[in-house]
């Protein structure tokens, strides 16, 4: 009985991890292609779960809020919000200019120690 509870919990949150990373993964690429469809070039991604209220309360929903730093066709910066989930793009939340203050709320390059050069954050979640 030991045994079995020493095999099933690190299996059950590894394969709970797995699961999270990949819908990750997947609701990224839906935000991805949904920006490169409308001609934008990507420079930064970022995300974190949607919640919705109810009753009073915060409650998180299956949706998550995919946030990307893109150029448009004249280069100029803008700033996508949008609301995906793991079987598409639900819904485009915001499209406008990026404001140049927002960017020191955005995660700092990480330096990557074996090329010696800075390395780019890709997501909240990453860390160095």
């Amino acid at each position: 009985m030991i045994a079995g509870a020493v095999i099933y919990i690190p299996a059950t949150m590894y394969l709970g991890l797995t699961v999270h990373r990949t819908l990750d993964r997947v609701i990224v690429r839906h935000a991805r292609r949904f920006c490169s469809r409308r001609g934008l070039e990507i420079s930064r991604v970022r995300w974190q779960s949607a919640f919705a209220p109810s009753g009073g309360k915060r409650v998180k929903t299956e949706s998550t809020l995919v946030q990307l730093d893109c150029l448009d066709a004249r280069k100029q910066r803008r700033l996508v919000l949008i609301l995906a989930w793991p079987f598409g793009v639900r819904k485009l939340v915001s499209d406008e200019i990026y404001p140049e203050s927002y960017d020191s709320q955005w995660p700092q390059p990480c330096a990557n120690p074996s090329s010696g050069g800075g390395k780019k954050h890709e997501t909240i979640a990453n860390g160095c």
